[in-house]
């Protein structure tokens, strides 16, 4: 519509040219406007003069009376004015024309959900302004631009040949149209086929990865576009040159195949060209941290292969450990040079060391409900504190494991005012859902079927009650101090579990926890039950020995456990010793340290927790395991990581303890066994043992990112009454899948498929297992 006004409204300077040409111009005084005449309008001449800012007897101002064209043709009224000299002044004739408008638009074609959706894509609008020039095009050169854009919008989801025309319908008794866009999109391009030739250096399943272009496979159809290949060709050469190919040219061939030729088939042909290797490395600038130190972090050497991915790394490790000093404006610039002599790239790197930076304030936003002390408190660096990245990666990993928000943003800001030595920690958040009420029926093959009534607090705050029922009901109740308070009613046929706890993890604002729980537990152990009701109090100790991912609890149980209903046929011989009602009072520790990126299906690093308790009046439990991640690929993609792990646990009980407090091995964590199938069995169901073992490796593979996961694992195990290394394994193999529904839960749905293949006669075997919990 701008452009429009600016064809049909006289230039600026026409205007000034005809003013010049009035008396009172020529006398240095501004021209009055003596007279508004309009013409052509068929309604009141007053409406179109209560829309312009230009009045009679008042002085003719140029850019106003442009201005009036703009807001005439925004009301729907076409109009251009003429000046004529009066001896007193100007005349101004308006004459009017009424704008046609668009009454309605339509996309026909496409089915019902493009349709709306294409509709949504168009710059015409239903109301919106068209000027008369367009209605006398023909179709072929209207609404270019609308048919662009639902052009682009069908060929990248794979309909390369997508036609698109248009209709234009008066509406009776009226300038008005209607335009309706017509849609076909014909056949959906597809790539059937898609082959390198030529990549000696770099692996075809790495070039793959870089490119939006997939070929179909078994579950999926990948549609085509020209625009996503071409830029595909490009980064192929990019990547190449990333990879120490700076010669390398990437051309293709293409077929389109099929009866309507909508099967792609694509070859890529790779020039890899001269690869180059790596001469003297120097480093100059430094003088903080010595040439030499550095050197000694950087993988990029004299005589090995030359990439710019390799100089990269060797900045961001020079970078780094100036960061690790204080020194946060650090720049390592790097420049290659051939050597025309040696054929090889020469390497330096100038540093630029900059100030040290302490930290001036820590400054917190996006948490309206979260109370700043929770995040502070998280933090290992504070105000005056030397800038340290391990420090900052340490809060930034705490933050995360809160699960209090979706995102956690930390940086470093110049000071207020700037000063060179300090700069502002900036924190920003977003929160997401902390508290999770469950109501309905849950199935698990450990569990079978069990009710749940879950109210789940993780973020709660004892003291902050709510000031309405709407406070209640939309989760600003009870919220925000960090602590973690939880209501489970679990019944069930085999299972029940009824408990009550809270957690503090910051005891009086100390780095001290304090936490308790009520429960009362009842489970059908097959020829005999077991019902326990007990109180567990925890006190730890944050941050053990000052590092933040390392914590120290102490904890105390006191249980009264029953056995009862005991088969004095089929139950094995140590539940008819135990059976009846026994007092328990433990009393532990435990050491753990974690230092994975994140709680929930974690990608890299490692935890490891030992823990020892004295049990009266048995004896005492030592325990303790460990898992490893690794990031085999998609690293830097949230959700598209492929992950191996490797996890171990030992426990050993330091005397003969009873049926009720003995180990047991199965599922969930030998994969493949029933619940406690794996291990000694007495009159054919599972005893237990006072050792337990097991080791797992696993890998993870993303199906859907953030959605949908497949796995793949080996577990081994063994369950004897005395310690024995590994004596008696039980070995199973499988697959798996993970889903995550965020609606439901954090934690993701497993389903899990073992075969035992190494097993011992009496043990029970469970080839399915699925049930919501953590991922190992």
């Amino acid at each position: 519509m701008e452009r429009l006004a600016r064809r049909v409204a006289l230039p600026l300077v026409a205007i000034a040219a005809l003013l010049a040409l009035a008396p009172a111009a020529q006398a240095g005084q501004q021209a009055v406007v003596r007279e508004i005449v309009v013409r052509g309008y068929p309604g009141d001449p007053a409406a179109i003069k209560g829309l312009i800012r230009t009045k009679e007897g008042a002085p003719l101002d140029p850019t106003t009376l442009n201005e009036d064209i703009t807001r005439l043709l925004r009301a729907g009224h076409l109009a251009t004015f003429s000046l004529q000299e009066l001896p007193d002044g100007v005349r101004i004739t308006l004459r009017v024309a009424r704008t046609p408008k668009l009454r309605t638009v339509s996309v026909d074609g496409a089915g019902k959900s493009w349709n709306r959706k294409l509709k949504d894509e168009l710059i015409s609008k239903a109301g919106s302004l068209v000027s008369p020039a367009t209605l006398k095009l023909d179709e072929a050169k209207r609404f270019l631009g609308d048919k662009e854009r639902i052009r682009a919008y069908c060929q990248e989801r794979g309909y390369r040949n997508a036609a698109i025309t248009s209709t234009l319908t008066p509406v009776a008794d009226s300038d008005d149209v209607d335009v309706a866009f017509q849609v076909a999109l014909g056949p959906k391009f597809q790539v059937t086929r898609l082959r390198f030739q030529g990549n000696q250096g770099v692996a075809t399943r790495e070039l793959a990865r870089r490119m939006q272009t997939k070929q179909d496979g078994f579950f999926t159809s990948r549609r085509y576009t020209d625009r996503f290949f071409e830029q595909d060709v490009q980064a192929l050469q990019d990547f190449y040159r990333y990879k120490g190919y700076p010669d390398a040219k990437v051309t293709y061939r293409r077929l389109f195949a099929g009866r309507g030729g909508n099967r792609v088939h694509i070859t890529l042909v790779v020039d890899e060209g001269k690869s180059y290797a790596t001469g003297p490395v120097a480093i100059g600038g430094a003088k903080i941290i010595s040439a030499d130190t550095l050197l000694a972090l950087v993988a990029l050497k004299q005589g090995q292969p030359y990439s710019d991915e390799k100089l990269l790394e060797a900045r961001r490790a020079i970078e780094r450990r100036y960061h690790e000093e204080g020194y946060s404006d650090v720049a390592a610039l790097p420049t290659r040079q051939l050597n025309a002599g040696t054929g090889a790239y020469d390497v330096t790197f100038a540093v630029e060391e900059g100030p040290r930076v302490t930290i001036n304030t820590v400054r917190t936003e996006g948490h309206p409900r979260t109370q700043r002390k929770v995040i502070l408190r998280e933090l290992s660096l504070e105000p005056g504190d030397t800038y340290d990245v391990r420090k900052l990666e340490a809060s930034q990993r705490a933050l995360d494991r809160l699960q209090f928000f979706d995102s956690v943003v930390m940086k470093l800001q110049p000071t207020d005012p700037p000063n060179a030595a300090e700069r502002d920690l900036h924190v920003g958040v977003e929160e997401g859902r902390t508290g999770n009420f469950r109501f309905g029926v849950g199935f698990s093959t450990v569990q079978s079927v069990v009710g749940t009534i879950d109210l789940t607090q993780n973020n709660f705050d004892w003291r902050d009650w709510p000031k309405s029922w709407r406070d209640l009901f939309s989760g600003n109740a009870f919220v925000g101090a960090g602590q973690q308070f939880r209501i489970a009613l679990m019944p069930g046929f085999q299972y029940s579990n009824y408990m009550i706890s809270y957690r503090n993890p910051y005891w009086k604002d100390k780095n001290q926890s304090f936490g308790w729980s009520l429960y009362y537990r009842d489970r059908d152990q097959g020829e005999w039950d077991e019902s326990r009701v007990g109180l567990r109090l925890t006190r730890g100790i944050r941050r053990f020995r000052g590092d933040p991912d390392t914590d120290l609890i102490f904890h105390t149980r006191i249980e009264s456990v029953s056995v009862n209903n005991v088969d004095e046929k089929d139950a094995p011989m140590a539940a008819l010793d135990e059976e009846g009602s026994h007092f328990v009072w433990g009393l532990g520790a435990t050491l753990k340290r974690d230092r994975t990126d994140r709680i929930i299906m974690p990608t890299t690093g490692y935890k490891w927790q030992a823990s020892i308790e004295g049990v009266v009046p048995e004896g005492v439990t030592l325990g303790g395991r460990t898992t490893r991640y690794w990031t085999l690929g998609g690293a830097g993609k949230k959700g598209h990581e492929r992950v191996f792990s490797l996890r171990a646990q030992m426990d050993y009980a330091i005397a003969d303890f009873p049926i009720y407090e003995r180990y047991f091995l199965g599922a969930p964590m030998l994969r493949g066994f029933d619940y406690r199938g794996a291990g000694p069995h007495d009159n054919g169901e599972p005893e237990g043992g006072d050792y337990r073992a097991l080791i797992s490796a696993q890998y993870r593979h993303p199906l859907i990112a953030n959605r949908l996961y497949s796995v793949l694992f080996v577990d081994a195990g063994t369950v004897t009454d005395d310690f024995t290394g590994f004596a008696d394994p039980r070995v199973s193999v499988g697959l798996g899948f993970r889903v995550l529904f965020p609606a439901l839960s954090r934690a993701p749905l497993r389903l899990d498929f073992g075969v035992p293949i190494v097993d011992q006669s009496d043990d029970d075997t469970q080839v399915i297992y699925f049930s919501i919990s953590l991922d190992r």
